[in-house]
């Protein structure tokens, strides 16, 4: 499941389960809208939700060529997530991209929202 809405100027994306073909069928569309109306890149905060688990073969190769089909759409981006094997594959994931990235736990929500509006960390 991969879930989308718009809240405070950034796109919060919650992904839950294991992600497959099905999941970016409904995901991309939505995203390409608001990538076109958005002026230069979207800043969002993605939220991993404790079910889930991953992806399955096709659902891992859908968001890589998402990720590069859109790398240009992309500001700056917050993941949370509660587990390590979550942060380590973030950290890897983000020497591919160009946005500046960082993992938050969930207990730094609020923390990561503000990083992502205003590239600070919070005290």
């Amino acid at each position: 499941m991969l879930a989308l809405k718009e809240e405070n100027g950034l796109l919060w994306i919650r992904a839950g389960g294991r992600l497959g073909d099905e999941a970016y069928d409904r995901f991309i569309p939505q995203f390409e809208h608001i990538a076109e109306r958005e002026a230069g890149t979207v800043p969002m905060v993605i939220e991993l939700a404790p079910d889930f688990s991953g992806w399955n073969f096709g659902g891992l190769w859908r968001d890589l060529k998402f990720d590069i089909r859109h790398k240009d759409c992309f500001g700056r981006i917050a993941m949370i997530g509660d587990s390590k094997w979550e942060e380590r594959g973030w950290k890897l994931s983000s020497s591919l991209f160009r946005a500046e990235m960082k993992f938050f736990r969930p207990s730094q929500r609020s923390h990561a929202e503000s990083w992502v509006q205003t590239g600070e960390d919070a005290a």
